[in-house]
């Protein structure tokens, strides 16, 4: 057990001799993993980021359908029942006019001008309706079908062009945006970051091999004393994991100004939604996968390289 503990310990020596040895190609190889990894981190963050700052907008859509003054309530909750049996609806909301009013009224209190237009017209301008969420946005459209099919045309309202007021139409840039955003984001981001995570890969392996070349003289002398597979190849092992540790470190050191920076910006642009706040909260989670990636990139391109080029 002794010499276990011996062996890995000199393994470890030599895998930091030959990093430091290999000085500038070590350099190199830390430099474009650490451009692949803050690819990697940057899919990763941004998609996390930006599925929050969907999910939240997905709250705030809905589609909602007004009826006549001279539906009957009974009317309106039957259709409320019949949306709420469909699997893609997550709930529907009724609206009275006269909740719709004291809504109006609670959203523009203090402004006179507008409270007093209200007692001008005498009674209430607004009509009940129903507000729908879906559990995907990708369904308002079905549900706007379903609406629109002809079976409630004796209670749903129509505006002045002879459409009923469904306000599905209206929001159906929204949200189909909405919906096509982060699938984009993520296959752009995945296809970017497997790129540079192969392009590390060959760089790293060219690394190590190149570390078993000038190492050639001191692998024969060690083979002659009778030095085992794994003593010899260990350290190029270890090599690799420094690469990977080293990479990731510098990355999430690099992201901290990025994502400072770019705070205030997606702040204004995403509606009060930090990016810098969010990288903030998560920086363990966040740098635990740099270090997964830069580690595996390592690990794999030495593991490579010692197979195709150590014959021991």
């Amino acid at each position: 057990m002794a010499m276990d503990k011996i062996t890995f310990r000199r393994i470890l020596k030599w895998g930091f001799i030959n990093f430091f040895r290999n000085g500038v190609v070590s350099l190199a190889t830390v430099l474009v993993m650490s451009l692949s990894i803050f690819v990697i981190g940057s899919v990763v963050v941004g998609s996390s980021f930006l599925s929050g700052v969907i999910s939240s907008l997905e709250e705030k859509v809905d589609i909602s359908a007004y009826f006549k003054p001279s539906a009957k309530e009974e009317q309106i909750l039957a259709l409320k029942k019949d949306l709420e049996q469909f699997p893609e609806v997550r709930s529907v909301k009724y609206v009275s006019a006269e909740e719709a009013l004291e809504i109006f009224r609670a959203r523009h209190e203090g402004d006179d001008v507008i409270l007093q237009s209200l007692e001008v017209v005498g009674e209430n301008p607004f009509s009940p309706s129903i507000e729908i969420k879906a559990k995907d946005p990708t369904k308002y459209g079905s549900i706007s079908k379903f609406l629109e099919s002809g079976r409630y045309d004796n209670i749903l309202d129509m505006d002045d062009s002879g459409e009923k007021k469904i306000t599905y139409r209206q929001n159906q840039f929204v949200i189909d945006k909405l919906s096509a955003l982060l699938a984009t984001s993520r296959r752009a981001g995945f296809a970017v970051s497997l790129v540079l995570a192969v392009i590390s890969l060959m760089v790293a392996y060219s690394t190590v091999r190149l570390a078993i070349y000038n190492s050639r003289d001191e692998i024969s002398v060690m083979q002659l004393v009778g030095a085992s597979r794994p003593f010899i190849r260990g350290p190029f092992l270890v090599e690799g994991v420094i690469h990977g540790v080293i990479a990731a470190a510098f990355t999430l050191a690099v992201f901290y100004p990025v994502f400072w920076f770019a705070g205030a910006k997606t702040s204004a642009l995403f509606g009060g939604f930090n990016v810098f706040e969010y990288f903030s909260e998560n920086i363990f989670q966040i740098f635990f996968i740099l270090l997964v990636s830069g580690v595996l990139l390592g690990v794999l391109s030495a593991y490579f390289a010692v197979r195709r080029h150590l014959k021991v």
